[in-house]
């Protein structure tokens, strides 16, 4: 039985992964699509990482599925967060500054 439920548990969390979406912070103060523009324009200019080499770096530090990605401005420069369901089941939140690639903060929930 537990290896059904196993065989059940990829298909749903690679479906997950692959619609995962870049959300911005939701705070109630309207400003999400303009976080979204910023972002984007940065990473044309060359500001800021583009997010397929941001994921790459959180892949080989954490292990397992990412399954949200939240870009927000942290002390006046981009960062995002990744939260990561690693194979034993634990979900952990990454913040990595999204110029550098570099981690600035995990936290496991």
């Amino acid at each position: 039985m537990r290896r059904y439920v196993s065989s059940l548990m990829i298909p749903l969390l690679l479906v997950a992964f692959a619609t995962a979406t870049v959300r911005a912070d939701d705070d109630g103060d309207g400003d999400d699509a303009e976080t979204l523009d910023a972002v984007h324009e940065a990473v044309e200019k060359g500001v800021l990482k583009p997010l397929p080499e941001l994921k790459k770096i959180i892949k080989a530090r954490f292990p397992g599925d990412i399954v949200r990605i939240s870009p927000h401005r942290k002390h006046g420069t981009f960062a995002y967060e990744f939260k990561v369901l690693q194979p034993d089941g634990r979900l952990v939140e990454i913040e990595m500054d999204a110029a550098t690639g570099r981690i600035l903060e995990t936290e496991n929930e």
